[in-house]
């Protein structure tokens, strides 16, 4: 049991990682992991099983809160920094990895009206990350005095960046660079820890935190709902959206960096390539690890 809950927390940090990346989806990371509906059921759950969803989630926000604080420092100022084209691979190869986990279950039950939803959520995908690239708009930086119609923006970035980090292939921090508010939200979690500027981080973060517990709930509870009414249709339609991410990533890329040279093209297909691979196992062995541990849970209520 122990075990389970440290994978869980190692879970959360990728997934809470995983959210300061333009283009990468958390709910992606959830699928990948293979802990998607299970975080879907409950959040959605917390009034009708209580103690289980509330020890799952409380794992998972433990994991979530030191992948988006750590992730912030290594992502942005090392990472991105340094070795940004490789760090997109990264994210690539971890997404193009979990696809066989996504679709697979499903394509048995495969109708070709599911196409539609396919491409519709394709094109959602790839249309957010150029609607971010045409609105994008960072001119508020860390220290600037801000107004309230900031601060209610900072509220929708949260709202609205909850129920995009709950679908897979969906950015969540899209939201913030389409409102231009991306800069600013990364440097207040890395000012968080400075005692002389802790108070300007507070009041940047505490809005977006509002707007997530604010949208948390009905976000869970409209997929879960979709997962029960349509589950096969609406998982092709995240394949559609993870496709989608996978483009996402590397739209934001060229978006925001110079064409890299010989050798991080290279140095980023190996990265790619070894992480699609290590995504695949990974994936593989914790879902058969996951479905073992359900049949003795199974067996011991029985």
């Amino acid at each position: 049991m122990i075990l389970k809950k440290l994978i869980l927390i190692l879970k959360g940090i990728l997934f809470g990682a995983s959210n300061l990346i333009p283009g990468a989806s958390g709910g992606t990371t959830l699928v990948a992991c293979g802990i998607y509906e299970d975080t879907i059921n409950s959040i959605s759950g917390l009034k009708s099983n209580f103690k289980k969803s509330i020890i799952f989630l409380l794992f998972l926000l433990i994991g979530t809160a030191i992948g988006v604080i750590s992730g912030s420092l290594l992502i942005k100022k090392v990472l991105l920094a340094s070795i940004p084209f490789i760090t997109y691979c990264i994210f690539g190869g971890f997404i193009i990895g979990s696809l066989p986990n996504i679709i697979a279950p499903h394509i048995k039950k495969f109708k070709p009206i599911y196409i539609i939803g396919f491409i519709i959520s394709l094109a959602i995908a790839i249309g957010l990350a150029i609607i971010a690239i045409n609105l994008h708009k960072d001119t508020i930086v860390f220290g600037d005095d801000l107004s309230i119609i900031d601060y209610i923006l900072l509220f929708v970035c949260g709202f609205v960046g909850i129920f995009a980090m709950l679908i897979p292939g969906v950015s969540g921090i899209l939201i913030f660079l389409i409102l231009g508010y991306y800069n600013l939200f990364m440097d207040a979690i890395n000012n968080l820890f400075h005692l002389s500027t802790i108070l300007d981080a507070i009041k940047i973060c505490l809005p977006v935190g509002l707007g997530i517990l604010v949208g948390i709930i009905p976000a869970a509870l409209l997929i879960r709902l979709l997962l029960k009414k349509f589950p096969t249709g609406i998982y092709f339609c995240i394949f559609g959206f993870v496709i989608g991410s996978i483009i996402d990533l590397y739209i934001s890329y060229f978006n925001q960096y110079e064409m890299p040279d010989v050798l991080n093209w290279v140095l980023g297909a190996v990265a790619l390539i070894s992480f699609t691979v290590l995504s695949y196992i990974i994936i593989k062995i914790s879902n058969n690890r996951m479905e073992k541990e359900n049949e003795k849970e199974d067996i011991n209520n029985n």
